[in-house]
């Protein structure tokens, strides 16, 4: 089972998903817009393209999440792929791998959280992504869903 790290900066993109994003039925089509004045950064929107059901019925047309390159806020970030997102992403190596984790801004800014556990696993050269949830725990895993952002990190 391949080790993937995410080190590198969040890039404009457009990616479909293999199956709905988990929670928002028909979420399959998205478009990653970084944040500030370069096409590349620390956060993005994920913006969804697709009309999206929530909660099973409630049609939503402005689906947007912020996310990041979870290796730029933590260094040390690494999640062991399994066999079958690695197939079915079609994953020759770790460059083809970009992730990212989605945040949960909050008020003050010091609550916001983001998810860690289960990332979002883009395949670099086709676009193609899912979000990859491990079979494993938290502690199994070593990263939580509601991990605090870091925002004392020193350069």
């Amino acid at each position: 089972m391949p080790t993937a790290t995410a080190q590198l900066p969040v890039v404009a993109m457009e990616l479909t998903f293999l199956r709905d994003l988990p929670g928002f039925k028909g979420a399959r089509h998205f478009v990653v817009e970084p944040l500030g004045e370069d096409d590349e950064g620390v956060f993005a929107r994920l913006r969804c393209t697709d009309t999206v059901l929530i909660a099973g019925a409630t049609p939503f047309d402005d689906l947007r999440l912020l996310v990041t390159s979870p290796g730029i806020l933590w260094r040390e970030y690494e999640v062991e792929l399994d066999d079958d997102i690695v197939a079915d992403l079609e994953l020759d190596g770790a460059d083809d791998v970009m992730m990212l984790v989605i945040i949960h801004p909050r008020q003050p800014l010091s609550a916001s959280t983001a998810n860690l556990f289960s990332p979002i696993v883009v395949n670099r050269r086709t676009g193609n992504a899912d979000q990859f949830v491990p079979t494993g725990t938290e502690q199994e895993v070593g990263w939580s869903v509601t991990a605090p952002l870091p925002l004392d990190r020193e350069d």
